[in-house]
């Protein structure tokens, strides 16, 4: 993907409507000031443009048209593409991408810079393993846009990130403080363009209440997630929740009920060509196995 060429565009209008170089200048200004144009070494005065315009019969607006729909179509190839990689929770893909994209013209504004910073930020905790490097570049990607009474979307998925670094470096109270505050600040959001944000809050709230035991409650949230997926008409992050409930009925002892929710999960992963997630859930199906086993056995 490359960046909005005026250049190209007026060449390749001028082409489709079959004018020379010669011919487009003429009237207007000399032929090689047009092809300098076409090669983007000298930027038209705005009165040139208008001339060149009106002669390849467009408004010159066209050409600022075409430059902020070249730029909504990169962003967001760019973003969805980005998703994907942490989707796939393919750090080392995305580490280089996030680092060249920031350096683009269209990742400047400040909403699209931080987006490329809580990327960023991401593949610094994972890749480079430093966490408070990480935090660091979350916090300055926070200050970038909050100004307002409440909190946009994408500032409340960088409080679900920072709360879910700390849930897996050991900030337990941090990190349920986070969550919970990230919870709080979407309610305030005046209408939210997806269900996903609720998703992920919901799930790594749950993961961290298993974590420090609180299985009933994580249990719960499972549940809600579980049921906004099901509205929503989403397998997004539906076998994780599945997983996450498995678990939490594993340690409150009703294994009947976590072996089929457990194996619920792997078919979801399997239906999605998810492959690490499969081989975790059945690493994993043995950890639980041997778990009941052994309460099973002190029961006894």
């Amino acid at each position: 993907m490359k960046v909005f060429s005026l250049g190209q565009e007026i060449k390749e209008l001028r082409q489709a409507v079959g004018l020379s170089q010669k011919e487009l200048a003429s009237g207007i200004c000399n032929q090689a000031q047009i092809s300098n144009i076409e090669k983007n070494n000298y930027n038209p005065s705005a009165l040139l443009l208008n001339q060149i315009a009106t002669k390849l019969g467009v408004n010159m607006n066209y050409f600022f048209e075409m430059q902020d729909s070249h730029k909504v179509n990169y962003i967001t190839d760019s973003k969805k593409y980005i998703r994907q990689l942490i989707r796939k929770r393919d750090y080392v893909n995305l580490y280089p991408t996030v680092l060249s994209e920031k350096k683009h013209p269209y990742y400047q504004d400040k909403e699209n810079l931080q987006f490329i910073l809580w990327h960023e930020a991401l593949c610094v905790h994972y890749i480079d393993k430093d966490s408070n490097k990480a935090f660091n570049i979350l916090n300055e990607a926070l200050q970038i846009t909050h100004d307002k009474l409440y909190f946009t979307e994408q500032e409340i998925e960088i409080l679900n990130s920072i709360a879910a670094i700390r849930r897996e470096i050991g900030l337990y109270e941090e990190a349920e403080q986070m969550f919970r505050e990230a919870l709080a600040k979407m309610k305030e959001v005046p209408k939210l363009s997806s269900t996903a944000i609720e998703i992920r809050l919901l799930f790594g709230l749950s993961q961290l209440l298993t974590d420090i035991g609180k299985f009933e409650e994580s249990l719960t949230y499972c549940e809600k997630g579980i049921k906004l997926c099901n509205e929503s008409d989403t397998l997004y992050i539906f076998g994780e929740f599945l997983y996450q409930r498995g678990e939490n009925l594993v340690r409150l002892g009703k294994f009947d009920e976590a072996r089929q929710s457990i194996e619920q999960s792997k078919k979801v992963f399997e239906l999605q060509n998810n492959t690490l997630l499969v081989q975790s859930v059945e690493e994993n199906q043995e950890r639980l196995l041997a778990y009941e086993a052994n309460n099973s056995q002190q029961k006894g």
